[in-house]
């Protein structure tokens, strides 16, 4: 079980950080070209798309996907999800499961969640 476990738990992180990834670069872009990207909202959200982007790279490398810095840990890839969902579902932030499925890109982040959660409970 435990091998199918990490497989799934790597195809989980994968999707999602591939979706997350589209979200971080078309906030990143939307935000540049914008009419005034020197407000405080638009260096806001610039710096959280850069901020998903390191979030997802390190997801990826905590589900055990690519070895980089850290070992696959399931704690630090629920983590990962968490302040996924927090970078995404900003400025309305909610901590409500159901409205967290409702969006692609939160659904992104409790996808790598779960696969967080599924590495900690396979061991």
């Amino acid at each position: 079980m435990g091998c199918k476990a990490e497989g799934a738990a790597q195809g989980y992180t994968i999707l999602g950080g591939i979706v997350l990834i589209l979200s971080a670069l078309q906030r990143i872009i939307n935000n540049m070209n914008s009419p005034g990207p020197g407000t405080v909202e638009g260096i806001m959200q610039i710096v959280l798309g850069i901020v998903l982007l390191v979030v997802v790279l390190l997801a990826f490398d905590a589900c055990g996907f690519v070895y980089w810095k850290l070992r696959r840990s399931g704690a630090l890839l629920a983590l990962f999800g968490f302040i996924a969902i927090l970078i995404v579902s900003w400025p309305g932030i909610t901590l409500d499961i159901l409205g967290w499925l409702q969006s692609l890109d939160t659904l992104a982040g409790f996808m790598i969640l779960i696969a967080g959660l599924l590495l900690l409970v396979s061991k």
